[in-house]
């Protein structure tokens, strides 16, 4: 079972290889969306902002919404990567890019930032993240210690994407 130690270490290890993907890609690859795809890495990079924005709100919320004893727990094991596929799909509107981050420098700021607030509340946190929860519109309930570690997936989950984007935007860049 992770600690809130544990969980921050995951999603700072999540962090840095989501963000070393970024490392050399010019403000030109940035913005390109791809033939075929979805977002831009610029549009990838504000949704997980976003992603980890709501997911600083719900920690936020954990002191009105301690757990019962017996209440029934998402597994921490099955935090990462597969929940993704399986997953009903999120609610219309949730964490949708909108386009706000022009260069490369401002969404690594904002994404660093968003970790970093993470990071913050749940080290100011007076309380036992593991004994309060939030409901994910998806998932069903999360501790705090959980919602941290769904932070660090959810990144995690779009690793690949990222490097998809950063690959085929090599050719379109020149």
């Amino acid at each position: 079972m992770h600690t809130r130690q544990t969980a921050l270490d995951t999603l700072e290890r999540s962090t840095r290889a989501f963000l070393d993907l970024l490392d050399g890609v010019s403000d030109a690859q940035w913005r390109i969306r791809p033939a075929g795809q979805e977002w831009s890495m610029a549009e990838t990079v504000e949704h997980v902002v976003l992603a980890n924005r709501a997911v600083r709100g719900a920690l936020g919320r954990l002191r009105a919404s301690p757990l019962a004893a017996d209440a029934e727990r998402y597994d921490d094991a099955a935090i990462g990567g597969d929940m993704f596929r399986t997953a009903a799909p999120a609610p219309p509107g949730a964490a949708d890019p909108t386009g706000c981050y022009a260069t490369r420098a401002d969404g690594v700021t904002a994404l660093r930032a968003s970790c970093d607030a993470i990071a913050a509340s749940a080290n100011e946190a007076t309380i036992d993240l593991r004994a309060n929860g939030v409901v994910h519109p998806v998932f069903g309930v999360f501790d705090g210690v959980q919602w941290i570690l769904f932070a660090a997936a959810h990144t995690d989950n779009h690793v690949p994407q990222l490097r998809a984007l950063r690959d085929a935007t090599r050719d379109d860049a020149r």
